[in-house]
C-alpha cells in the first residue's frame, strides 16, 4: 500500500517536470518570435529614416546657369518722304492738248501755303509701306496729276520707272488726296494744267 502511494507520487511529480518544461519553452519560443518581428520592424524603420535623412540633390539647381542679363540688340528703320520741285515746263508751247490740258501756263498752279506747306502735307501723310522698310527699298517715284481750272487734283498716275513694293501707289494716293490748289492760268483764265510732282522715299536707322 506504502509502495503504491510513492509510485503515484512519483508520477505526479514527473508530470510536474514535464508541465514545467513545456511552459518553459513555450515561452523561449514566444520571446523569440517577437524578437524577431521587433528586431525586422526596426531594421524597416532605420531604412525608412535612412531614406528620409538623405540629402536631397536640387538637379534643377545644378544646371541653372548663373543670373545673367542680355540685352537683344534691335534696329528699328523707319521711312519718310519727301517732295522735290516739279519738273521744269520752259520750252513747252502753251498749247492745250486735245483734251483741254495745258503743259505749261502762263501762272503755274500754286499749292496754298507755298512749299513748305506742301512739304509738311506729304511728310505728314506719306505712310513708308512696311515691305518696302523690310526690303530697304527707298528712292524718287514720280507723280503726274492735272489741276483743274478749280483747283482740284484729278488723274494722279505714276510715271517712268516703278519703284515697287507699294511706293508707288502710296505716292499716288497721297497726291490724289491733297487739297485744291491754286489753278493755273493763261491769259487770265483759269485753265486744267498738268504737273509732275517727285516724291523721294528714304529709309532711316
Amino acid at each position: 500500500m506504502k509502495n503504491g502511494k510513492m509510485k503515484r507520487l512519483r508520477q505526479l511529480v514527473l508530470m510536474l517536470f514535464v508541465f514545467a518544461g513545456f511552459i518553459v519553452a513555450c515561452n523561449n519560443s514566444t520571446e523569440s518570435t517577437s524578437s524577431s518581428a521587433n528586431d525586422t520592424l526596426n531594421s524597416s524603420v532605420n531604412n525608412d529614416t535612412t531614406a528620409t535623412t538623405a540629402p536631397v540633390t536640387d538637379t534643377g539647381t545644378m544646371n541653372r546657369a548663373p543670373n545673367t542679363t542680355v540685352k537683344r540688340q534691335t534696329t528699328t528703320k523707319k521711312g519718310r518722304a519727301s517732295v522735290g520741285a516739279m519738273a521744269s515746263t520752259k520750252g513747252t508751247a502753251m498749247k492745250p492738248d486735245k483734251n483741254g490740258v495745258y503743259d505749261m501756263a502762263e501762272v503755274r498752279p500754286a499749292y496754298p501755303g507755298g512749299q513748305s506747306a506742301l512739304d509738311n502735307f506729304i511728310n505728314n501723310n506719306v505712310e513708308y509701306p512696311q515691305m518696302a522698310i523690310d526690303d530697304n527699298k527707298q528712292g524718287t517715284v514720280n507723280v503726274q496729276f492735272i489741276v483743274d481750272e478749280n483747283g482740284k487734283v484729278t488723274d494722279a498716275k505714276a510715271v517712268g520707272g516703278n519703284l515697287g513694293d507699294g511706293l508707288d501707289d502710296e505716292a499716288v494716293r497721297v497726291i490724289s488726296k491733297m487739297p485744291r490748289w491754286e489753278p493755273g492760268k493763261v491769259k487770265g483764265k483759269s485753265v486744267k494744267t498738268r504737273l509732275t510732282l517727285p516724291i523721294t522715299y528714304q529709309i532711316e536707322e
